[in-house]
């Protein structure tokens, strides 16, 4: 299973320049904590869920995300689907925006920068979607989500982030790259 949001995308740059546009807020700040307004000097709680209401009513907002992974981790993920060796979910908890569904419009953002249909799913609750899946590794930057996924016996692995840090004793990668190579070591 792998995760959309700030492993192949870089939501985190899309919600920072949206708040830059909208308050004026910087968008060069590193995001400590899992709440941006704990992170962006002078965005407010209420200021955040403005920028998400904002978000909400994009028209394929999720289309128009910009990479978090590089050409070279797209190519490795492609040639690894491709290969046949692990089946791939990308599974994502994004709520719904105007336009196509959530599910659409990350199957075209997939299939535009990887080159591959891929099978994409919609949930909060990552964890028992994946127990139920038969799925054996994960990788996941939301803390909750890493949680959700170790607690119900995934074997999870962590994008590195700053606000996940205080996760112990889980795996890290720092790129999509990485986490393609750790499948080597995983049998099917």
């Amino acid at each position: 299973m792998i995760d959309v949001d700030d492993v192949l995308t870089n939501f985190n740059r899309a919600f920072l320049k949206l708040c830059h546009e909208t308050f004026g807020t910087p968008n060069d700040v590193q995001i400590r904590e899992w709440d941006f307004y704990k992170s962006v000097p002078g965005l407010t709680f209420e200021m955040e869920q403005l920028v998400w209401e904002k978000i909400e009513q994009t028209v394929n907002f999720y289309e128009t995300l910009p990479a978090y992974g590089s050409k070279e981790d797209f190519l490795s993920l492609r040639k690894a689907i491709l290969e046949g060796k692990h089946e791939f979910y990308f599974i994502t908890s994004r709520f719904p925006t105007k336009g196509k569904s959530v599910e659409e419009q990350t199957c075209s953002w997939i299939e535009q920068h990887v080159g591959v249909r891929p099978v994409v799913l919609v949930t909060p609750r990552k964890g028992r979607l994946c127990k139920e899946l038969g799925i054996e590794i994960a990788l996941d930057d939301a803390p909750h989500h890493i949680e959700d996924l170790a607690s119900h016996g995934i074997r999870t692995v962590v994008m590195d982030w700053s606000y996940n840090r205080h996760i112990k004793d889980l795996p890290r990668v720092k790129s999509l790259g990485e986490f393609i190579e750790l499948l080597d070591g995983v049998k099917r």
